[in-house]
């Protein structure tokens, strides 16, 4: 009692002290339990070989564990993911670690859900502690549903992060509207600092970390088919409610996770793919290929050893192609009638409606709506004149019987009907200046103008690494003629012709190639490009005049600049058959006397998503005419 008491007197007992000495008891406590709970499960756990189940493909993918040819491990960089120390690099580790803290501490199976439920089904005779999970419960509850969809956002040419497409998961809900269903997708976290070539650079060379997150559709809905006018391809699949819970199970734990990013591989196809096999028993990701693309995913899903995962294709189309939609299937009249309204001052808009039959009234309102609409979107607003016309309209339309007004649904066709992306091409050729060359090429991606391009950007081209060996009967030996690091073009073709819907025709170009068709070793680093004009002819065709130049140089202390006048059409004239033509001249801009002509035809035949004919006519101070053998995958 005295020692108490002095114990009282110098400070030694205070609250602080025992509510420290109750904690350490009851860590002790649960300490002892956990690990008595533990040691009654080892005897069932060695019933299991861990070693061959930790080789499980399933286990790999849900610690996103990979082998290499260089090195393995997780592409994981979150420390907070592992429960092993060494759980990065060593499965099994990671393995036991998991099944050690499922166990001991059962507070973990909130944490790790989806390793849970792998584990009860992988080892069955291994009981867990039961334990509640409100906040995952509340999550399942929230994001549960019958069905996923895979969404493909088509390509957009105007940011580098989007011009081969995107993927993303869509959880479809029961309810009245699908703008309101869940989506997950994995990107980059870029900074907003970073310019487009900070993000070409770092996203090539692994500069970003990236993420998994969540968002409503509606956000999507905006951002894709509003904001950047691109179409979505949804591929709803066929799962189990099993299998649907357990990727939403993986989802939770793939939460505030860090994955290193890369542009041409572990980017959001990558992703999704390695994702989605864990309840798809087939490979998603493309063989024979070091490299990722959006589309890869789509294609892979629609393999014939796959394709029962597809229960159906839904088209949503963007406000752009709702109005050329439309657009097109108006009558001359009515055609007519949106040109009259566009053009006339506010005041006259009325007389022209007016002079319409109810149903003609209807549609050519419906259209005008969707112009503004489109207009909206492009110039991120409208002028005072186009929103008093529009509030009219609309006005005008309630004056007209109640009814909706029925249109045609758009026929595209969607992405999977597009021929593949890598290409391996054989020529054997003649030139004028050096005799009979074989060429060699092989395009990493993505598509020109010939291919088979459903749900691409109409009339436009897209490659990246493109190179091609010659090899020369006059020199008996083969070289690099051509390697091209990337080619963009859009005819941007109007398919209204309305004041508004139009656009500039561009391309651009970098890489190395010959001077001219003449030589054999004369080719020099170049950039090339063209701004112009395009239009619309028959049968899904079109043509352009534009204004192009071109910069060759062999080092960066001096080069030769050309510019002057090209022209140039495609012509769709059958499925199998679409020809490409174009002419021009290039002025040197030091020597303006100098010049040099150039012609090129070029046509695909046959109509197969894994390999094309071709056959080229082309001049550039000699003339050349190839046959080309291509097979796409």
């Amino acid at each position: 009692m005295r020692s108490s008491i002095n114990a009282l007197e110098l400070g030694w007992y205070t609250p602080s002290l025992l509510k420290q000495l109750i904690n350490s008891i009851l860590v002790a406590i649960l300490l002892a339990v956990s690990v008595a709970a533990f040691s009654q499960h080892k005897g069932v756990i060695r019933q299991y070989d861990l070693a061959t189940i930790s080789a499980s493909p399933t286990w790999h993918r849900l610690i996103h564990y990979e082998k290499g040819m260089v090195s393995s491990g997780s592409g994981v960089t979150s420390a907070s993911f592992f429960l092993s120390s060494t759980g990065q690099d060593d499965p099994e580790k990671e393995l036991k670690a998991t099944i050690q803290a499922l166990i001991e501490t059962p507070s973990m199976q909130c944490r790790f859900p989806a390793r849970k439920i792998w584990l009860t089904h992988i080892m069955p005779d291994l009981s867990f502690p039961e334990v509640y999970c409100p906040e995952y419960q509340q999550y399942m509850e929230a994001f549960r549903t019958d069905s996923i969809s895979v969404v493909y956002a088509s390509g957009y040419l105007g940011n580098p992060a989007s011009m081969y497409g995107h993927v993303l998961l869509k959880f479809n809900s029961n309810g009245s509207t699908e703008l309101l269903d869940n989506t997950f997708s994995y990107g980059a976290m870029v900074p907003d600092a970073d310019n487009k070539f900070v993000y070409i650079f770092k996203g090539i060379t692994g500069g970003y970390q990236g993420h998994f997150a969540n968002q409503k559709y509606h956000h999507q809905n905006l951002a894709y088919s509003e904001a950047e006018l691109r179409d979505l391809w949804e591929y709803q699949l066929d799962l189990p409610q099993g299998k649907i819970d357990f990727l939403l199970a993986h989802l939770w734990e793939l939460d505030n996770t860090s994955i290193t990013y890369y542009f041409f591989k572990q980017n959001c196809g990558y992703q999704l793919a390695k994702l989605l096999e864990l309840v798809v028993d087939q490979p998603l990701l493309a063989p024979k290929k070091i490299w990722v693309m959006p589309y890869d995913l789509v294609m892979m899903l629609n393999k014939p050893e796959a394709q029962h995962y597809i229960n159906k294709v839904v088209y949503h189309e963007s406000r752009q192609e709702k109005l050329y939609n439309r657009f097109s299937q108006l009558n001359v009249d009515e055609k007519n009638s949106v040109k009259k309204i566009i053009e006339l001052p506010v005041d006259e808009i009325l007389t022209v409606i007016r002079a319409l039959d109810e149903q003609e009234a209807k549609r050519v309102i419906d259209t005008m709506y969707d112009y503004y609409a489109f207009l909206e979107i492009k110039h991120d607003g409208l002028s005072e004149e186009e929103v008093s016309k529009r509030a009219k309209l609309l006005a005008e339309r309630f004056y007209l019987p109640a009814g909706k007004t029925s249109w045609e649904k758009s026929n595209k066709r969607p992405p999977h009907k597009a021929q593949d992306t890598a290409m391996l091409q054989l020529s054997p050729l003649y030139n004028d200046a050096f005799g009979e060359a074989i060429n060699l090429r092989f395009r990493a991606n993505y598509y020109d103008l010939l291919n088979i391009n459903a749900a691409r950007i109409p009339f436009s081209e897209l490659n990246t690494f493109d190179l091609s060996l010659l090899y020369t009967s006059e020199k008996n030996s083969w070289s690099i003629r051509e390697l091209t690091l990337f080619h963009v073009l859009n005819l941007n073709v109007s398919q209204t012709g309305l004041a508004e819907d139009k656009f500039h025709a561009w391309s651009l170009s970098a890489g190395y190639k010959p001077n001219n068709l003449s030589c054999i070793d004369c080719s020099d680093m170049y950039m090339s490009g063209f701004i112009g004009k395009s239009f619309n002819l028959m049968n899904n065709s079109a043509g352009y005049l534009a204004l192009a130049g071109e910069i060759q140089f062999s080092d960066l202390s001096s080069g030769i600049a050309y510019l002057g006048p090209e022209i140039g059409a495609v012509l769709n004239i059958a499925p199998y058959w679409v020809t490409l033509f174009k002419m021009g001249s290039g002025y040197n801009v030091n020597e303006i006397a100098e010049h040099k002509n150039y012609i090129k035809w070029e046509q695909r035949f046959f109509q197969s998503r894994n390999f094309d004919f071709r056959t080229l006519v082309q001049y550039d101070e000699a003339f050349e005419y190839a046959i080309k053998f291509s097979k796409y995958w």
